[in-house]
């Protein structure tokens, strides 16, 4: 009997040990399906926060790129070097901005300019702009403009095409963004609406409106066109025209005679020109020395057409001293009038004057006045009243000191400067016949690289940018990407 209890007390205690285990068993179970069940759980929260970062990405990069392909469309709309002010729409619910900026020694800082407006010596108040006649014709300016200040006087509306207004205001924090959000132009001092239809300022679909910079006109005292520091902040915006050597032009050298047509030569003419009614001056560089050139009652050409510049004015009688001028090369061609101590040119009544361009470095030159032997109030050019009156400036007019003043040109004629002008200000007083006032930049050799940077930010501030480089020739309007890289 007391063996019999012992084995059965033996059994009742190993069915006690296996209960006792299925506990801790589950428990483990559980704990291990619980963890394996959280770290799904957070690996799907981490793929799909990842996922979210990813496509808010996507989105940003889709975003900066369609920026880049808004701007470079614009570029080929605008047909200029400088950078315009370009505002791409937000994309993707994403802000996306736009930098540009010219990179190496590719353009000139007066390039694609049809008008520069110094403003120096003209009195606080008055204007840069004097338009007194014509009321019912549009007076046009194709091209980027440049004014120290937005002044006008207008009786007649003035239309900017194909550019951008540029002025300049005073930094008095240069760290901080001192142009405002809107821009007042001003008309015989009351501010005018440039949107209205009836506005005296008007500006076309290609143009790209009104931006301030805070640099002045001028980039120094005895500044220089050396490329390898064109866009190294430089203060001031534009510079001389390099200078030709003058030292050896013969003194006042006595015309000659082809047929009915007086042919000039280069020199320094201290004496005004003896004109007929024919004239042609050789390709070259001429000095005029405290001389008023008056044209009246006969047409002056001056220097051979080649390379993209067409004579707009004929002068048949003329014709053989032109294809006879011995130049073979853009750097030979055309002719640039150098003035000092008050030396000026006058268009009267019946005379036409036309001075194809001539490259003087980087740039392509019609007239430079070397002093400031001129005031606001003294006009480089001047073209008078009387009838029948054509002019043509092919390159730069540079007399930032002067002023131009066209004057009741005729029905027939054509006020133009086709080079651009850099002047202290300018009057026009066309007449209310002419087939409206041509200011603008002849096509040219220009070419170079502009840095397109666009960044797309969403609300919360993380962004993402692109630079492209490309390669731009406004005077075909043609650009092209020459790199594309996402920065950030």
């Amino acid at each position: 009997m007391k063996a019999s209890l012992r084995v059965h007390a033996t059994r009742r205690t190993s069915r006690g040990t296996d209960r006792g285990t299925v506990l801790p068993m589950v428990l483990v179970f559980t704990v291990v399906i619980s963890m394996v069940v959280v770290a799904v759980a957070d690996y799907t929260t981490t793929g799909l926060r990842y996922g979210r970062v990813v496509e808010a990405r996507a989105d940003r990069l889709s975003a900066a790129d369609g920026g880049l392909r808004y701007a470079i469309q614009k570029l080929e709309r605008v047909g200029n070097h400088e950078c315009p002010q370009i505002n791409p729409p937000d994309i993707n619910g994403a802000a996306v901005t736009l930098t540009c900026t010219p990179v190496g020694a590719t353009f000139g800082d007066t390039e694609g300019y049809a008008l520069v407006l110094t403003g120096e010596t003209v009195p606080p108040g008055l204007p840069l702009v004097d338009a007194q006649g014509g009321a019912s014709e549009v007076k046009r300016i194709s091209g980027l403009v440049y004014m120290n200040r937005l002044d006008f006087s207008l009786q007649a509306p003035m239309q900017f095409e194909n550019g951008q207004m540029q002025y300049t205001v005073t930094a008095s924090n240069p760290s901080a963004d001192p142009c405002p959000t809107t821009h007042v132009l001003r008309n015989n001092g009351i501010a005018i609406n440039t949107s209205s239809p009836s506005a005296d300022v008007k500006f076309t679909a290609d143009h790209f409106g009104v931006v301030c910079t805070t640099q002045p006109w001028n980039r120094s005292a005895n500044p220089t066109d050396n490329p390898s520091t064109q866009f190294v902040n430089e203060q001031g915006k534009f510079s001389e025209p390099e200078r030709a050597d003058l030292s050896a032009l013969p003194l006042n050298p006595g015309p000659t005679t082809n047929g009915t047509c007086t042919v000039f030569r280069p020199g320094r003419y201290t004496v005004a020109p003896a004109l007929g009614n024919y004239n042609y001056f050789l390709s070259g560089n001429y000095l005029f020395d405290g001389i008023t050139m008056a044209v009246g009652n006969g047409k002056v050409t001056a220097g051979r057409a080649v390379a993209e510049s067409n004579q707009a004015i004929p002068n048949t009688a003329c014709i053989n001293s032109i294809n006879g001028d011995p130049v073979t090369n853009v750097t030979q061609a055309g002719a640039t009038f150098y003035l000092q101590n008050g030396a000026r040119f006058e268009v009267r009544q019946n005379g036409t004057f036309e001075i194809m361009r001539r490259k003087q470095g980087r740039r392509f030159v019609s007239i430079h006045v070397l002093d400031n032997s001129l005031s606001w109030s003294q006009d480089v050019i001047l073209q008078g009243p009387g009838s029948n009156k054509d002019m043509a400036m092919h390159g730069m007019v540079w007399a930032p000191r002067a002023r131009i003043t066209f004057a009741n040109v005729s029905n027939i004629a054509k006020a133009q400067l086709l080079g651009g002008a850099v002047v202290s200000n300018i009057k026009v007083d066309s007449a209310a016949g002419t087939a409206g006032l041509v200011i603008s930049v002849e096509p040219g050799d220009i070419t170079g690289l502009l840095q397109l940077d666009s960044t797309a930010t969403t609300s919360d501030g993380a962004s993402t940018t692109i630079r492209s480089i490309v390669d731009y020739r406004p005077s075909t309007k043609y650009a092209a990407a020459t790199s594309w890289r996402v920065l950030d």
